[in-house]
């Protein structure tokens, strides 16, 4: 009888793992297809540019389409201006090289498609550049061993008034957050109206630099809507906390007519130092 219980159990437990582990087919429905805006007016290399695309099937592994021959300007309020499309990259649709943002201007992109995404073929969105400190003295690259890493600290003045900053970092002349998930984006709530005295405001992995390398702080004033939607994406792309966590929400965009992404605009300002050796300076 003891024998015929431990065959029963085993039976049992067989059909409980096998159930486990059955192949389950969901029919998903394909979604309709949209626009995808990526941009901004700025004078940073390899950013003065709008990247059309459109939205792939979740499950798909193929890269999103680009969109390309479409007609693509910015207006400033005084003029407007065309926008190149590469020979090389289709979809990328490039400012004048001498196009340089204006303090305080707001900037409407207007596209016009050869064909229509999801029935539109006209987008437009709207930014303004707001205002930049130029009250920045140096900063600082410091080398820490505990983490095995960069940081990068930052001295300067911050005006009084509520700002968002964007931070992103160039080694010897190329920009190395070169992806939305390396940009560091802050507000000034810790020092507002005040001195940073050396605020960390951005880590880099021990490879990203090199003694004697020429680094470059990137700080850039950029509205709030705009800080908003880079914290979004970059949580959105980031693995979840707990592993069973809710399910995503999307993004937000003022891109109109449904299109995805979004068009900003900001100045900037470039601060560079040596990079030193690797001594730590806690230690």
């Amino acid at each position: 009888m003891k024998h015929l219980l431990n065959i029963s159990y085993i039976i049992i437990l067989t059909v409980v793992f096998s159930s486990c582990t059955e192949k389950i087919d969901i029919n998903l429905d394909k979604s309709e297809s949209a626009l995808v805006v990526e941009g901004a007016v700025s004078e940073i290399n390899g950013q003065q540019r709008i990247k059309l695309s459109k939205t792939a099937e979740y499950f798909s592994n193929q890269a999103p389409t680009a969109v390309s021959n479409a007609l693509v300007t910015i207006d400033d309020g005084t003029e407007s201006v065309a926008l190149s499309e590469s020979e090389l990259k289709n979809g990328y649709y490039y400012f004048p090289d001498e196009y340089s943002g204006v303090v305080g201007k707001t900037y409407t992109l207007n596209i016009n498609l050869e064909n229509e995404i999801a029935g539109k073929k006209e987008y437009t969105a709207q930014t303004t550049i707001p205002p930049l400190s130029d009250d920045i003295d140096s900063i600082a690259v410091e080398w820490n061993s505990r983490f095995e890493a960069w940081l990068i600290k930052f001295y300067a003045t911050d005006p009084p008034r509520k700002d968002y900053y964007m931070f992103n970092g160039m080694k010897n002349g190329e920009l190395i957050t070169d992806s939305i998930q390396n940009v560091n984006i802050s507000d000034d709530r810790l020092y507002n109206g005040n001195y940073t005295y050396g605020i960390a405001v951005m880590f880099l992995d021990g490879d990203k630099l090199e003694p004697g390398d020429i680094f470059t702080l990137v700080l850039s004033n950029i509205t709030e809507e705009y800080a908003n939607f880079v914290t979004e994406v970059q949580t959105e792309i980031s693995p979840g906390i707990p592993l069973f966590s809710g399910p995503p929400a999307n993004v937000s965009s003022n891109i109109s007519n449904g299109a995805l992404g979004w068009f900003t605009a900001y100045r900037s300002a470039f601060t560079s130092t040596v990079v030193g050796e690797r001594i730590d300076p806690e230690e």
